[in-house]
């Protein structure tokens, strides 16, 4: 009888007492795998969602929204913080405006006004698309499939004539495209900008606030057009608003950014090796193709080189071997045909570093100096640029960054850089 239990005990198929490690474990897991699932629950179905109408209100990705109501000749800014790629943006306004005379370059080119043009010049500024030679002729290609301007002003940097900034700049490039569009990179964004403190909570609840009448500006898209009303008119000219008006302090205090990289030779400063050709054959080269086919389907192109700041250049002019690329390229341009103005020095033409937002980027009104020399120089350019506005400019704004406009801001530009700038009162 003993031997029949033990075997019967045997063959019950229960199983051994759970350790009280095991269950915990066990417990672990099964908390975990529930709250993993309300994450990715709240992430599909609240947090992205969220985020599209966040974005959809705020502006970031409204770029369409945007060109029509500046090609509509409302005033409207443009200023996202989902991407600095401006080529979506200034091609489809572009498309609308249809200029009879653009300006396209880097960032340094993005300060041309309208205001200072005639009316009917019907002008655009396509600054900031162009980062090199290569994506110049691309985004100057994908321009003309759309429509022919009269004339293109094309800014130039120096660092765009060296190998180490651009090795191939013959080589064919797609404009970029897509970068304003709702996919996973942007839909994060306003939660990263939330953990990062560049918004803060009330901003991020801002469309709900915008159901009782408190929402987003409608004459502003993007994040940056709503904090501090940076970003392109609808003339496609860039403000600086934050910085001049002391509402952020600018990056490049005192350029003193811009004199790091100029010292250690980075960024779009790298320094010239020994024995390189500086600037480059190739790179000059591709200058004069993109030029050359402008002037080939009869439009005009008028060519000059961006100014840096004072204190910047003076660094430089101390390793003049460094910036040959610079300081030759004048000359090899001429050689190669094309009479660019030369706006390095800006002392040359009366700008100085209070008219300067940083260390290589002109203010409005040095740009207004610039177009005023472009015109003097091309009598082609002559009567597509209002002079009596621009010397309106220069004698009311001298040592300004920004001439004061309503419908930007109210608030004063101030002596943003603390260089003893006479700012303190507009004449």
């Amino acid at each position: 009888m003993e031997s029949t239990s033990l075997l019967e005990g045997q063959n019950s198929g229960s199983s051994p007492a759970e350790s009280p490690e095991a269950a915990a474990c066990r417990s672990f897991l099964a908390r975990f795998a529930k709250a993993t699932l309300a994450l990715l629950a709240f992430l599909v179905f609240i947090a992205a969602p969220y985020s599209a109408w966040w974005l959809y209100e705020s502006g970031d990705c409204a770029v369409e929204r945007a060109c029509a109501m500046q090609a509509n000749g409302e005033f409207a800014l443009f200023g996202s913080g989902v991407s600095q790629d401006f080529v979506d943006y200034k091609l489809q306004l572009y498309a609308r405006v249809k200029p009879r005379i653009a300006a396209i370059g880097s960032s340094r080119v993005m300060q041309f006004r309208r205001a200072c043009f005639a009316p009917d010049a019907r002008f655009l500024n396509m600054g900031g698309v162009a980062g090199n030679l290569k994506i110049l002729r691309s985004t100057l290609d994908a321009m003309l499939k759309v429509h022919e301007p009269e004339a293109v002003i094309i800014g130039l940097d120096f660092w765009w004539f060296m190998p180490r900034w651009e090795a191939r700049p013959n080589d064919p490039a797609e404009p970029t495209s897509g970068s304003y569009s709702l996919r996973l990179a942007s839909l994060k964004q306003p939660w990263t900008w939330l953990l990062e403190g560049k918004i803060s909570f009330a901003e991020l609840a801002r469309p709900l606030a915008g159901l009782f009448g408190q929402g987003f500006r409608r004459d502003r898209f993007g994040i940056m057009a709503q904090q501090s009303s940076d970003g392109f008119g609808p003339d496609g000219a860039w403000y600086y608003t934050g910085d001049v008006t002391g509402r952020k302090r600018p990056y490049d205090y005192q350029f003193q950014a811009t004199l790091d990289e100029a010292r250690h030779g980075i960024k779009a400063f790298y320094h010239a090796r020994p024995g390189e050709e500086a600037p480059a054959q190739d790179h000059l080269d591709a200058l004069c193709g993109i030029v050359h086919r402008l002037q080939s389907r009869g439009i005009k192109a008028y060519v000059f080189i961006a100014p840096l700041s004072e204190r910047v250049l003076a660094f430089m002019r101390t390793r003049p071997e460094a910036y040959r690329h610079l300081f030759r390229l004048r000359e090899a341009l001429h050689a190669r045909g094309i009479d660019a103005l030369d706006c390095t020095d800006a002392k040359t033409f009366g700008s100085s570093d209070c008219e300067f937002v940083d260390g290589f980027h002109g203010g409005e009104v040095t740009y207004a100096r610039i177009l005023r020399l472009l015109a003097e120089r091309h009598p082609s350019l002559a009567p597509c640029v209002d002079r009596e506005r621009i010397a309106e400019v220069l004698a009311q704004w001298e040592g300004f960054a920004l001439v004061p406009d309503p419908r930007v801001t109210s608030l004063p530009e101030i002596d943003f850089m603390h260089f003893g700038c006479p700012k303190a009162t507009r004449r």
